[in-house]
């Protein structure tokens, strides 16, 4: 059976929900709680509650459970590098002043280590956060009408990006930057520790040992990136996320409010918290619920960036997912641009899913060049109902495609 073979009020009743979804997204959206929807923020945690206080009224089951993430926000990492930098600099040059030339090994010594404790702070050896957070997932079920087989998961994201004071491109320079003058130190050191020892030597010893002096200015890089990120607030708006949530309370909404379920598969709703902070809600359902889904075969369709219904496109992780897919969009009579894209930068939490050993797809309207409303622009004035609607259609559909085969 088609979902849109359900009912003769179908396409009334999609459309319904379909407004239910774009409404209440923009209503939170423009709301005071979503300035603090970073991961594991408080306005995360606030939309959690409100997509569960509604899914109690779709679902038969309504679990919320609880995580520890690192924020991966790494001030704390990147405040050490600047004064693990900052010591190594002071040591190099004072190395080669005159008045303090006779402790220059011991100096260029001390510069070593803290070069190598800054190139381990580069890489996160000291931590994100001074402390690890809690996030929250939501898990909602509308069990099958007949014996469990199956389980067909709706998996969309509850958190938004950290708010940032300068942009990824810039930060994503300063960190090359910083990661070279890290690397310049340590060869400065070592090769200076050579000259002092007559182990090399060459023409312009005494105007190399000058060299400290301007490596000193990367010591400061540290410092921007450790101010570049806030980690207690996200960006106002950032609706990608939030409209994968209540597209996928939608399609359970249709099902609860038309008294429909599928014969032998649950119709699982998964709202994961802080994909902004390495994952770690999907990561933990995984875990945690591993023995669960592999009694029973399981399908995981993840909802992201949902904004115009031209684009909608399936990243699907085997044939099996991609001939799903692809016939739940065709039952929709809904235009699929693509279920083997060439390349679309963001992946989302599908990858999570992927490395479980998860069959799933996700959909998208993500285009392979991101546009440039994309993450702070990203306001209640790009959500689209017929966006909404494609993908509603294509998850109902692909449930039912689902539980017949």
């Amino acid at each position: 059976m088609k979902a849109l073979e359900t009912s003769e009020r179908y396409a009334g009743k999609v459309r319904e929900c379909c407004n239910y979804a774009a409404r209440s997204a923009k209503n939170f959206a423009i709301g005071d709680t979503n300035k603090k929807r970073q991961p594991c923020g408080e306005d995360e945690k606030a939309l959690a509650n409100t997509l569960k206080a509604d899914l109690v009224t779709f679902g038969d089951t309504i679990t919320e459970e609880t995580f520890s993430a690192d924020q991966k926000a790494y001030i704390l990492s990147n405040l050490l590098m600047f004064v693990f930098m900052l010591i190594s600099a002071a040591c190099a040059v004072c190395s080669c002043i005159s008045a303090l030339i006779q402790y220059g090994m011991v100096f260029d010594i001390i510069a070593v280590l803290f070069s190598v404790l800054s190139l381990l702070s580069f890489f996160g050896a000291f931590g994100g956060t001074s402390k690890n957070v809690t996030g929250t997932n939501i898990i909602a079920t509308r069990d099958p009408s007949d014996d469990l087989k199956k389980r067909f998961i709706v998996e969309a994201n509850l958190d938004a990006p950290f708010k940032r004071k300068i942009s990824r491109k810039a930060e994503k320079n300063i960190k090359f930057f910083t990661f070279l003058g890290i690397i310049l130190y340590l060869a400065f050191d070592i090769v200076s520790i050579l000259v002092l020892n007559d182990v090399i030597t060459f023409f312009a010893d005494d105007v190399f040992m000058y060299i400290a002096i301007p490596l000193a200015i990367f010591a400061f890089l540290p410092l921007i990136l450790s101010r570049s990120v806030i980690a207690t607030a996200s960006f106002p708006g950032v609706i990608d996320n939030l409209i994968g949530c209540y597209t996928a309370c939608g399609a359970m909404r249709y099902l609860s409010e038309m008294d429909l379920r599928l014969k032998n598969t649950e119709f699982c709703i998964l709202l994961d918290g802080a994909k902004n902070a390495g994952h770690s809600g999907a990561k933990t359902y995984c875990k945690t619920h591993e023995a669960a889904n592999n009694e029973v075969e399981t399908f995981v369709l993840c909802l992201d960036s949902i904004y115009n219904p031209d684009t909608l496109t399936a990243l699907t992780g085997n044939k099996k997912a991609t001939d799903l897919i692809g016939k739940a969009a065709a039952n929709a009579e809904v235009n699929l641009l693509s279920t083997t894209p060439k390349k679309i930068k963001k992946k989302g939490t599908a990858k999570v899913f992927k490395k479980n050993k998860y069959t799933y797809a996700t959909l998208t309207t993500m285009e392979e060049v991101i546009p440039p409303f994309f993450g702070p622009s990203d306001t209640e004035e790009h959500i689209n109902v017929p966006a909404i609607e494609s993908v509603m259609k294509t998850v109902l559909e692909a449930a039912y495609a689902f539980d017949e085969k």
